[in-house]
């Protein structure tokens, strides 16, 4: 009975609630835009094994601090409320430890990453500018790369890995400046999961394995609407 009453009292209201966001959606403009931004970042550490004669074997954890990233896309507005655009994004994090049984292996390094996505985006027009949005995407990795300067001197190891599929998630806001520029502020959280990279120099015939790359990111851009 309970649950009878609260449909019949409250769904109406967050339907009516909502309406009006959704006309205002389904008023916007249809045309094309372009973005580009600027990107806060974010990983995990990651318990790892480093193979190959000059590797430094198992029981590693990587520590990776804040990474910079920075991106665009090209979308276009269908006029009902959704979006679709193509976005790249590169994004680099320093390597600020490799440790095993406390201690340090590493004195520099870094784990970076060049991506390619499709997204879908709902947006809901608010009055004074204001659009938030919210979306979700799929992407192709064209490379992933983690490079190691080992502590004491030797060469620097690096490995990289591409062709892999990306997912993410994506919750923001849009605000007009004028008719054809507008501000955008988004988070984003990004999903490559579990991953093996093959050295590309400083370890003939050794991996890096299993990183994880599922960064969570915040980043500011301009946009612009044709």
């Amino acid at each position: 009975m309970f649950h009878r009453t609260l449909c019949r009292g409250y769904v109406p209201l967050l339907f009516a609630s909502l309406a009006p966001a959704a006309a205002m959606a389904q008023a916007e403009p249809k045309g094309f835009y372009a973005t580009i931004y600027g990107q806060y970042s974010q990983i995990g550490s990651s318990d790892f094994t480093e193979s190959g004669a000059q590797g430094a074997g198992s029981g590693l954890r990587a520590e990776f601090g804040g990474g910079i990233g920075f991106g665009g896309d090209i979308g276009y507005r269908y006029g009902n409320g959704w979006a679709a655009e193509v976005e790249w994004n590169y994004r680099r994090h320093s390597l600020d430890a490799l440790q095993r049984n406390g201690s340090n292996l590493a004195r520099d390094g870094d784990f970076a990453s060049n991506i390619l996505l499709i997204n879908g985006l709902r947006r809901f027009n608010l009055a004074g500018g204001w659009t938030p949005y919210v979306g979700a995407g799929i992407g192709w990795v064209q490379e992933l790369d983690m490079d190691i300067t080992p502590v004491g001197g030797g060469a620097d190891r690096s490995y990289s890995v591409g062709s892999k599929a990306a997912f993410q998630l994506i919750g923001g806001v849009e605000y007009a400046l004028s008719r054809s520029w507008r501000l955008t502020a988004d988070a984003r959280w990004l999903r490559v999961g579990s991953v093996r990279l093959d050295n590309a120099s400083g370890n003939p015939g050794g991996s890096a394995g299993l990183l994880k790359y599922n960064p969570l990111s915040v980043q500011v851009g301009i946009r612009y609407s044709f």
